[in-house]
């Protein structure tokens, strides 16, 4: 089968080493070649990892990290949250949602030297996490906070009225120390549907986003449709505790969120088009 796109000068050379020598040879020279900045940095799993625009958009401006890309200065950015922020269930460090996030901003925006700080803390709830955003997030001086919270309080049957008023509390402290705000909502896993008001608490969430203009990453409804649409079951989308996210699916978040971040700085950085005057009322 002929190649969908003309190789590169390096490719060609892997290609002929593997085709005559051995695999030490051909080790070398991928060594070589990702020393030199000339191998792509190729997220772990390349398949099975889409979702439709309507799931992507954040539906929410986010100008202090738009201004910071178009700028080409440093972008820094703070994933805020619990267990699935820390990474329970990945294999390492480097497999959580905001090391591969971090992965895949740093190749679409190239010149801005992307950071994704990881302050997850495993177990807490909101109002735990708003003390941190003093100690873990400002001293950080971020663009961006990625805040994912609510479900240990939907666990521990926090208040309804209380998680929305912690809510509140944060999105004023995150912005109050010049950060733009993402939210991420509770991650799917098989026993949700038991949970007692469960979809409540991410209801909340939303009306607490669509209150204060802030985006949600709509992470529930990303993992159901990655299941109906077969590119994982239940079982290969969580770790083996069934509740925590994988390697595989902490890779596909976080390449998720970074198409839904370059979306939303392109979409604010557009300019605006001035609509020509209507010649017919000009005259009246």
């Amino acid at each position: 089968m002929a190649d969908v796109a003309p190789r590169t000068g390096v490719q060609r050379a892997i290609a002929a080493a593997f085709k005559r020598s051995s695999s030490r040879v051909l080790t070398i020279l991928l060594a070589t070649a990702a020393a030199l900045g000339l191998a792509p940095s190729a997220p772990a799993f390349a398949n099975g990892c889409s979702a439709p625009p309507e799931l992507l958009a954040l539906g929410a401006p986010l100008p202090k990290l738009t201004s910071a890309v178009q700028g080409n200065v440093p972008i820094r950015i703070v994933a805020l949250g619990s267990s699935s922020t820390w990474g329970a269930g990945a294999s390492s460090r480097a497999h959580t949602y905001p090391a591969r996030l971090e992965l895949e901003l740093r190749s679409l925006w190239p010149k801005n030297d992307v950071r994704v700080i990881n302050a997850g803390v495993g177990g807490q709830l909101a109002r735990q996490m708003l003390p941190r955003i003093g100690k873990d997030v400002a001293p950080r001086q971020p663009q961006l906070v990625i805040w994912q919270t609510g479900v240990n309080d939907a666990i521990r049957g926090v208040p309804i009225a209380q998680f929305r008023q912690q809510l509140d509390q944060g999105i004023a402290a995150l912005r109050a120390i010049g950060a733009d705000v993402i939210l991420i909502d509770q991650q799917f896993y098989p026993s949700f549907q038991k949970l007692k008001d469960g979809p409540l608490y991410m209801a909340a969430m939303r009306e607490v986003a669509i209150q204060h203009k802030v985006p949600v990453m709509q992470r529930f409804r990303i993992m159901q449709h990655l299941i109906a649409s077969a590119q994982f079951t239940a079982a290969t989308l969580l770790a083996p505790d069934q509740f925590h996210l994988n390697d595989r699916s902490y890779d596909c978040i976080g390449r998720l969120l970074a198409q839904s971040l370059r979306s939303a700085a392109a979409v604010s950085a557009a300019p605006r088009v001035p609509v020509a005057a209507d010649k017919s009322q000009a005259r009246m």
